[in-house]
């Protein structure tokens, strides 16, 4: 059984910003038409010194209302470019992940605190048990960047950035697709800006999680489809907890670091 789901930022502050705010927050959503009431999690982006080393006791509470609505105080853009004028290599958030109920389902915590981008994530249930671990590397020359899920039991599951054939495609087609870009672009300048069609293109960015040896279709537990923008997932292959975990890390890597 394959169930769909999608993350959604709450606010617009760090889409404007390029900086994540203590207190921000994310969705997991059954999928993109579905209401913010009915959200499967809530994921806060917390600072590491605001949520207790063993990963237990209570969620973080959330930002004070305003108003008599109750309404969620937003944080604002000039506090976010406040933070930025005193604070640079701002260390990694750490991720609580609460359920419907506002019970908390898991805490992802950066494995090396302090830095900004750290590359092994560990993962606590609600009592500060570990579930497992997500590992993260970036691209190098001749090698694709990849997500890789190791859970406290099974085998691990490792997510690569596009396919071989994705990749494959890319580079035949680069000049083609450079061609078009510098082509949109003149026709941009000669109109003087009345037309500005312009080309947009970059490399493959799909991601599918699948253990080594694996079936191509039935054995991926969790696949990210960039024009779709969401997730399918398996949840026989993966527990719901890491996959919310390691949607939320990917979707906070697109939003904040790519």
């Amino acid at each position: 059984m394959t169930l769909n789901f999608t993350v959604d930022i709450t606010g617009t502050t760090g889409m404007r910003t390029g900086e994540w705010a203590d207190g921000e927050e994310f969705l997991i959503l059954p999928d993109q038409r579905m209401k913010r009431e009915e959200a499967l999690a809530r994921v806060r982006l917390c600072d590491p010194a605001s949520v207790a080393a063993d990963g237990a006791g209570p969620t973080p509470p959330r930002p004070a209302p305003h108003g008599d609505g109750g309404t969620l105080r937003q944080v604002t853009v000039a506090e976010v470019e406040e933070r930025m004028s005193h604070r640079s290599g701002e260390p990694h958030p750490v991720l609580v992940l609460s359920g419907p109920d506002e019970a908390r389902l898991c805490v992802v915590r950066p494995g090396k605190p302090g830095v900004a981008e750290p590359g092994v994530f560990d993962v606590t249930d609600e009592d500060g048990a570990p579930l497992g671990r997500i590992e993260h590397r970036p691209s190098r020359p001749g090698r694709r960047a990849y997500w890789r899920i190791v859970p406290g039991e099974g085998p691990a599951l490792t997510g690569y950035r596009g396919s071989i054939a994705g990749w494959a495609g890319f580079v035949l087609t680069y000049p083609l697709w450079l061609l078009f870009f510098f082509g949109s672009l003149l026709v941009t300048l000669l109109s003087l800006g009345t037309v500005t069609e312009l080309l947009v293109w970059g490399a493959p960015r799909r991601v599918a999680w699948h253990r080594r040896g694996a079936r191509p279709l039935t054995g991926t537990a969790l696949d990210f489809r960039y024009m779709r923008s969401g997730y399918r997932w398996r949840p026989e292959l993966l527990d719901h907890r890491l996959a919310y975990a390691q949607a939320s890390l990917h979707y906070f890597h697109k939003m904040h670091k790519d």
